[in-house]
This record gives structure tokens, C-alpha cells and sequence, in this order.
């Protein structure tokens, strides 16, 4: 078909920069929806439109949209059409064609359930960590950067009405998970290994990408090693569905709880201290937990290995 792994046998850095112009393009593409969607809302001058895009927070149904084709232009339209390019078969080459078994989505994810005090631990020291002096200027920016983002999602999130809390949930959870997984776990992991044969430098180096792109130096750290766990999911499953399950459930779980306690603060500050402070011992029971479940994950995949070998 069409160019259908014309790019299969290209030197890395040549896939790389398909890579970068299909990236812009995604990104030209999620921006011109983005704007005709301001036109269908709010008017089509260029005043309109720039007053928007200026003020995004004042327009929070605008804000979600944006955050929906964003997904899709930057993470889930690179990942397909890369993926068409460098093989013959995409799906075999995201890890799309591979299923999991019913123990491994179990333990996948309980595996993120049990790991929160550990990662509110880590959330707190990073949230804690200061630069030296003569870096307080971009100390200041990532301050001010951090609180943007916040700011954004609480936005975003801030809703009694059901079907947009039903169009969060779509966005959030189902969305964001399959896009960003089909970039990073799927194509990055996958291109990125025809450089790194060390699979856990490889899945590293992915897992400092997808949590530095995300601009949040604040949540830097935790975001980094959910993002190797899910490199690990892929890796030892095959399947870009196992991490795709696991940022699902944390992406679930994180807005779930914004909305339980949404009108109790108090409450969801007890949450997020959970594992730290006088509860610091469960965010070691939570790494424990973590490991164990880790270990229930390749042993059901080693018995499934073997199942389907007698098979």
C-alpha cells in the first residue's frame, strides 16, 4: 500500500527526522482543529482567536478540547504514521496485534493501586527540592510553570455537569493513556532500541523523555518512574495494551479522587500525605507491595510463555 514501510531500512537518524516533521505536522493539525473550534465557539476574528488562545483559562470547555486534540496530534497521529513508515506491519511494530493475560491486567493494576504512598513519598521530596542560587531564576520558572499546569487541570477538571465529567474521564483516562503510550512505549521504545541494545538504558532514557516533555519539574521525578514502569510493562509483555492499562488506572485513579473529594480539600490532603510525614513506613510497605506484584507479573508471563508453547 502507500508508502507503507518505505522508511523500514532508513538509518535511524533519517527515521528520526520523519519523525520530526511528522510531529509537526501532527502538531499543525491538532492546532488548526484547536482554532476551528475557537471559530465555531467564539467567533472567526483574529482578535477572537488570539484573545482565546491568550486567555485559555477563562474558556474551560475550550481548554479540554484543546487537551483532546493535543493527544491526538502530538502523540497518537506521529505514532501511527511513523509506525506505517519504518515496518510492514504497524500493529506488530506498536505492539497493538499482542493481548494479555488475565493475571497480567490483574496485577498491572493493583501494581499502580499499592504503589500511591510510595509515589506520594517521591511527589514530596520532589516538591521540596531547591537549586542553587545561581539557578534560583529558573527555580522561579519551573515555580511558575508547575502552578500554570496546576491551575490548568483544576480548570479543566472543575465541572458538576455529568457529561463533562464523562468528556474528562474520555480524555483523560482513555485518551491521553493510548496516545502517549503509542508514542512513547510504542514507537519511541521501539526506534530508540535500534540504537540502545541495553533494554533498561532504553527504557530509562524513554521514561526521562516522557516525563521532561510533560514540563512539570515539580513532579518530575515520580512521572519519571511511572514512565519506566511502563517501559518495563512493554517491555517484558510485548504489549503496548499492559502499559496502556497502567496509565489508565493511574490517570483514573488521579481523577477519580479530584472528583470524590472535590468539595473536601482537607480530605484529599490526607491522601496525598499518605506515605509520608508519620505515615512514612507505608511508602516502604508500598514499594514492597510494588515488587511483589512485579513479580506475579513476569510469572504469570513465563506461564503463559510456556502455555502457549505446549499449545
Amino acid at each position: 500500500m502507500y508508502l507503507k514501510a518505505v522508511f523500514k531500512n532508513s538509518p535511524v537518524f533519517v527515521q528520526l527526522l520523519m519523525l520530526l516533521a511528522v510531529f509537526v505536522f501532527g502538531s499543525f493539525l491538532s492546532s488548526l482543529l484547536f482554532q476551528m473550534l475557537i471559530i465555531t465557539k467564539e467567533g472567526a476574528s483574529l482578535e477572537t482567536i488570539m484573545n482565546v488562545m491568550q486567555n485559555l483559562l477563562d474558556y474551560p470547555d475550550i481548554l479540554r478540547s484543546m487537551q483532546f486534540f493535543q493527544s491526538l496530534g502530538l502523540f497518537l497521529v506521529p505514532a501511527i504514521i511513523c509506525a506505517w513508515l519504518f515496518s510492514d506491519n504497524y500493529r506488530e511494530y506498536l505492539g497493538i496485534d499482542q493481548p494479555v493475560s488475565k493475571q497480567v491486567v490483574i496485577f498491572t493494576v493493583v501494581s499502580i493501586i499499592v504503589a500511591i504512598p510510595f509515589l506520594n513519598m517521591l511527589v514530596s521530596y520532589n516538591q521540596q527540592m531547591t537549586l542553587p542560587e545561581s539557578l534560583k531564576e529558573f527555580e522561579q520558572l519551573f515555580k511558575e510553570m508547575e502552578e500554570t499546569a496546576s491551575r490548568s487541570v483544576e480548570v479543566m477538571l472543575s465541572t458538576k455537569n455529568v457529561s463533562t465529567i464523562g468528556f474528562n474521564f474520555l480524555t483523560v483516562c482513555v485518551v491521553a493513556a493510548i496516545c502517549e503510550e503509542f508514542l512513547f512505549r510504542g514507537l519511541l521504545q521501539t526506534l530508540f532500541g535500534r540504537m540502545i541494545k541495553n533494554p533498561h538504558i532504553l527504557i530509562w532514557i524513554i521514561a526521562i523523555l516522557f516525563s521532561a516533555i510533560h514540563l512539570q519539574f515539580y513532579g518530575f521525578i515520580p512521572r519519571m518512574l511511572l514512565g519506566a514502569w511502563l517501559g518495563y510493562l512493554m517491555y517484558f509483555t510485548k504489549s503496548i495494551w499492559a502499559p496502556v492499562l497502567a496509565h489508565f488506572t493511574n490517570n483514573l485513579i488521579s481523577i477519580g479522587l479530584f472528583y470524590l473529594f472535590q468539595d473536601k480539600p482537607d480530605e484529599m490532603q490526607k491522601f496525598d500525605a499518605l506515605g509520608t510525614g508519620s505515615t512514612w513506613w507505608l511508602s516502604f510497605a508500598s514499594l514492597a507491595l510494588f515488587f511483589f506484584c512485579f513479580s506475579l507479573i513476569i510469572k504469570a508471563i513465563k506461564n503463559d510463555t510456556i502455555f502457549k508453547s505446549i499449545k
